[in-house]
């Protein structure tokens, strides 16, 4: 079996269906050092030390690499792929055999998945944590952006935590996290509630991250959408009493009184 970094075309549409026939799912919230371009709708990849590339890590076997050898125009190599867990692997790579240096446009935050998806021009958000309030909507008049409720969405093989430290007491987070799931609320949103969303969850300065994830809605309807992830994970640290409020408050109504009660007593464990 052998590891394979995807960062671009095989991770969405057809191409990322073809390959999961194939292959397992190790970690979709892995990174590699280097910068990612789009060049006339292709990714393509950079080394730079100083930037990160985000992706998927998967296990795919000796046919399907081989498969992949005839059906991708591109070179392979081995790269090393970092988690958030603090795990590193030595994985294969397929990166463009071209050597490009015009009509290059950088992808913003590394992550191809987000790039496309913000070509959308309506999106669904997941939010599990304070913004299942609508409270600070309101009170930043941004309120009208987030009238549209799909309801509640789950995300499988993730964990809710209070993983990035703050001076103002931990704030919520998910990780990657197998046999988990995470509830929350899911909104359907204009793409002008994307940099109020940026501005509120640090994602300027570099405290979260946007990542897309596969949510299964109500009724078992399954869509892609909108996250934010901390960049830097820390061991758990307590929330303030306020900052666990608004999240218990906008879980209340939507998400499922079990996951709602898990969550109450997570919180009431760190406070106590």
């Amino acid at each position: 079996m052998h590891l394979l970094f995807i960062y671009g075309d095989l991770r969405i549409g057809e191409k990322a269906e073809v390959l999961r026939k194939g292959s397992t799912s190790i970690d979709e919230q892995v990174w590699i050092r280097g910068k990612l371009f789009d060049w006339n709708g292709v990714p393509y990849l950079v080394e730079d030390p100083e930037a990160l590339t985000y992706g998927d890590l998967v296990e795919i076997n000796d046919e399907k690499l081989v498969e992949l050898d005839n059906q991708l125009n591109c070179s392979r190599s081995t790269v090393s792929v970092l988690s958030s867990t603090n795990d590193q692997y030595e994985a294969f790579i397929y990166k463009e055999k071209a050597d490009i240096e015009d009509k290059l446009e950088e992808v913003p935050f590394g992550d191809w998945k987000v790039y496309r998806y913000l070509k959308n021009e309506t999106l669904y958000y997941f939010a599990y944590g304070s913004c299942m309030d609508d409270n600070r909507f309101k009170m930043a008049n941004v309120d009208q952006y987030f009238t549209s409720i799909a309801g509640k969405g789950v995300v499988e093989n993730y964990g809710f935590r209070f993983t990035r430290s703050s001076e103002d007491g931990g704030k919520a987070d998910i990780i990657v996290s197998q046999m988990e799931k995470v509830e929350g609320v899911v909104y359907k949103v204009p793409l002008e509630a994307i940099d109020y969303l940026y501005k509120r969850e640090g994602v300027y300065s570099k405290r979260y991250r946007p990542t897309i994830i596969k949510l299964t809605l109500n009724y078992g309807e399954e869509v892609e959408g909108l996250t934010f992830v901390s960049v830097e994970k820390d061991k758990e640290t307590k929330p303030t009493e306020r900052y666990a409020n608004e999240i218990l408050r906008g879980a209340a109504d939507i998400l499922s009184p079990s996951y709602v009660a898990r969550i109450r007593s997570h919180i009431n464990h760190l406070l106590n």
